[in-house]
């Protein structure tokens, strides 16, 4: 039988499957769930940055991060050298001790490693307690940089040597192998081949290092001397002794913003070589 063209001009739709509509309902029901505990976790952050920006009798203002271009910077400075310093004393010392654990035959390993993990178990007051008493009368470097670089260390060194162990067990002996094979001596299969493997490792430890050292303040608090003031320990007096001001905010909001912007360069720069497939999708 035949049909004309107007049959099939105004034939209506056929309507969209219901599979489709309810993948439809779904996604947006996905996205609503991630946005909304995204904005819940942001939250405090952007109401401390409104709090900076707001003043008194209403309106908004920027005067109160002029606190941040002045005495406030030595405190950042501070902040920044102390936690680079502390990565770098960590990948000296953690790289040869999960070698050690790893690939010799270390008596009580187990016992070795659970003792070195001992900071992560300690409450911060006591482990702060712990270390005046040991730096002012054994080791005499009270309230001192280097004092506050060896607590960092102390507080941090298995956050950096942790992630390394596990990448160094998932690390095959063939490698080194391979390497000496060709020619290559201890030090160039090291450098050029096991180093690179063991990339995601050290690049969790040195995030991990980051994130808990620039933002540590608590053990600072115990350890930290008149000229040793960091950025958090800074936040955290002033909040004490003046209250929540919006001058305490903007230099909160300073932290938190160099925090992140670290972070995300982290990622850019690291995170899409050695943590693909880890922490990035």
């Amino acid at each position: 039988m035949a049909v004309s063209v107007e049959t099939i001009v105004a034939r209506p739709a056929a309507p969209e499957p219901r599979r489709f509509r309810h993948g439809a309902l779904l996604a947006v029901v996905q996205h609503g769930y991630i946005w909304f505990w995204l904005a819940i976790f942001a939250m405090p952050f952007l109401a401390t940055l409104f709090y900076s920006v707001q003043q008194t009798g209403g309106g908004l203002t920027l005067s109160a991060y002029q606190y941040v271009l002045g005495s406030f910077r030595d405190n950042l400075v501070l902040s920044a050298v102390s936690t680079v310093v502390t990565i770098l004393v960590n990948l000296l010392i953690a790289i040869p001790a999960a070698y050690g654990l790893v690939r010799y035959p270390v008596p009580g390993k187990n016992l070795i490693l659970s003792t070195l993990n001992l900071s992560l178990y300690t409450p911060a007051a006591v482990m702060g307690i712990s270390l005046v008493i040991a730096y002012a009368f054994l080791f005499r470097i009270p309230q001192s940089f280097i004092g506050l670089i060896a607590a960092y260390v102390v507080g941090t060194f298995p956050l950096m040597l942790v992630p390394i162990i596990v990448a160094l067990r998932d690390l095959p002996m063939v490698y080194e192998e391979a390497a000496k094979t060709l020619g290559a001596s201890r030090w160039q299969s090291l450098r050029r081949v096991e180093l690179p493997l063991l990339g995601p490792g050290i690049s969790a430890g040195i995030l991990l290092t980051f994130v808990i050292v620039f933002n540590e303040f608590l053990v600072t608090l115990f350890i930290a001397g008149p000229n040793t003031t960091t950025a958090a320990l800074r936040v955290y007096t002033l909040t004490r002794t003046a209250g929540f001001q919006p001058s305490t905010a903007a230099l909160a909001t300073t932290m938190q913003l160099v925090s992140f912007l670290v972070v995300l360069l982290f990622f850019q720069v690291f995170g899409s070589r050695y943590l693909k497939g880890t922490y990035l999708i």
